[in-house]
């Protein structure tokens, strides 16, 4: 320990304040990198030292730089990145944040020690085997105690629970709680019970910089309506509540809003269109991450040129509906001068007036910074120049497309399709132009898709493609890797056509 101490005596007094607010996470936590940039924003502790710079990239930066120092670690798992801290680091942690930060853990065996200065909490209800042991629960109980004697909770800044409860300490908690009115970051995991029975002032959290509350799946509760009063709000986190569909107000108030995370569509697509769908979103300026906006005609403030506002637009966005979108409205959108946008999901319930989708696809086309693109129920005649004929989003890593009946694909190799009359043909480009960064490719739901052809110039295409997804045309007749199965004599036995596949 007295190494480490000296260790962390040496760094920044920015990656000190950095390193020392992972206290508050239980021990083995894995971090997510924009979980943890998220968290410092809400704590206020990313200050820009010009304007060039945004907070998010210093965060990132000194993630890099506690990782780089040896005081977090990345690892590589099925989800991804996500870094962890050793137990001694945690350790290490809660001893130089012990004035300012308080973790208390269920069934630690420590005995709390308590400085009246804290004004960051943390409180992990981590059932286990011991869960029922009556000598457990009551030094637990009896720790909860020494904190409502020695805090001033209306000095409290931070509160984050962790873990699983139940109604006897959501009373405790209520009452331990009830006169934080100062609050800055609010953390509350595995909601079974409504948020004001923990917060009972809630509507009065008017400091609240960073909102994150997540729900087990079966819960009745719905979000509190008075998010929409947190005008200091940065980081609005509702990925993990599944609860009712519920929206939490007008969300356009929030004029600080840089990041609202909702629930992944993949997960329940209302649940995500409904959280996501913000009238007048062009209001949020600051707004960083917008992962979905439904396209209303009949309502205003859900036009095209509302995404258009958000300057800083970045991460991942789903535009939704977009079949009721106008095709002079596209260019409104400004996607081209979304650089920081990495994915983007373009989808259509409906394929009418196909020459008009052709026009509106056409003038929704993304920066060239762009890695992962998803085309869905497009019913124009053709992919867009830009996807195609002059290629501007080169550096795609990965490609979906779903349910179209394009007459011309993007370039990838020799792939053949039907016209109506049945005749096949050569409906994809070839020659210099492809995809450079390729490791992604799903074609889902291509009625005119017929055979995908193994030539020579087939390894150029193909030679990073890690994941291939084909759904949806049964009577397919020849894929590049058919010919492995049956490989005339001139063919190179030892050709891989997907060698990282």
């Amino acid at each position: 320990m007295p190494a480490l101490k000296l260790s962390y005596d040496y760094l920044p007094f920015h990656l000190q304040q950095c390193f020392s607010s992972c206290a508050l996470f239980p021990e083995d936590y894995k971090f997510d990198c924009e979980e943890l940039i998220h968290f410092w924003i809400g704590l206020g502790i990313l200050c820009p030292d010009n304007r060039i710079k945004r907070t998010e990239d210093i965060g990132r930066n000194n993630l890099n730089y506690l990782v780089n120092y040896g005081f977090l670690k990345n690892e590589r798992g099925d989800s991804g990145t996500h870094y962890v801290m050793h137990d001694l680091l945690h350790d290490l942690a809660l001893k130089v944040s012990s004035q300012e930060c308080l973790h208390i853990a269920f069934s630690s065996p420590r005995d709390v020690e308590i400085a009246p200065s804290v004004y960051h909490l943390s409180i992990s209800v981590c059932y286990s085997a011991d869960s029922k042991n009556g000598v457990v629960q009551e030094k637990f109980r009896s720790d909860l105690g020494k904190i409502r004697d020695v805090l001033n909770f209306e000095n409290l800044r931070t509160l984050m629970l962790f873990g699983k409860y139940d109604a006897s300490f959501v009373r405790i908690f209520g009452d331990l709680f009830k006169d934080a009115k100062s609050l800055r970051v609010v953390y509350l995991s595995t909601m079974y019970y409504p948020v004001e029975s923990l917060l009972y002032n809630i509507s009065k959290l008017v400091h609240l910089r960073y909102l994150r509350v997540a729900s087990k799946r079966g819960t009745r509760e719905h979000l509190p309506r008075s998010i929409s009063r947190f005008y200091q709000l940065r980081v609005l986190d509702i990925s993990g509540w599944q609860g009712p569909h519920s929206s939490p107000g007008d969300i356009a108030n929030l004029v600080k809003l840089r990041h609202y995370l909702v629930p992944p569509c993949e997960y329940d697509s209302n649940i995500c269109k409904l959280h996501s769908n913000i009238c007048n979103v062009g209001k949020l300026h600051n707004l960083q991450e917008l992962q979905s906006f439904e396209v209303r005609r009949e309502t205003s403030g859900f036009e095209l040129r509302e995404l258009g506002k958000l300057e800083e637009l970045g991460g991942s966005l789903g535009i939704y509906n977009l079949e009721n979108a106008l095709a002079n409205e596209a260019r409104e959108a400004k996607l081209l001068n979304k650089s920081r946008l990495q994915k983007l999901t373009l989808s259509w319930k409906s394929n009418n007036l196909p020459d008009a989708q052709g026009h509106l696809l056409e003038n929704l086309r993304p920066h060239s910074n762009l890695h992962e693109l998803c085309i869905d129920g497009h019913g124009g005649p053709s992919c867009p120049t830009w996807l195609g004929t002059n290629l501007s989003t080169k550096g795609l890593e990965a490609l979906r497309l779903d349910s179209l009946a394009w007459e011309q694909l993007p370039p990838l190799g020799e792939l053949y399709l039907n016209r109506e009359s049945g005749e096949e043909y050569l409906g994809c480009i070839t020659g210099g132009t492809c995809f450079r960064n390729l490791n992604r490719l799903e074609l889902i739901g291509l009625p005119r898709f017929s055979r995908w052809a193994a030539n020579e110039v087939c390894p150029w295409y193909f030679s990073l493609i890690e994941v291939l997804v084909l759904k949806g045309r049964p009577e397919l007749t020849e894929l590049p890797f058919s010919s492995y199965i049956c490989c005339p004599p001139e063919r190179d036995l030892n050709v891989t056509w997907f060698p990282r596949l």
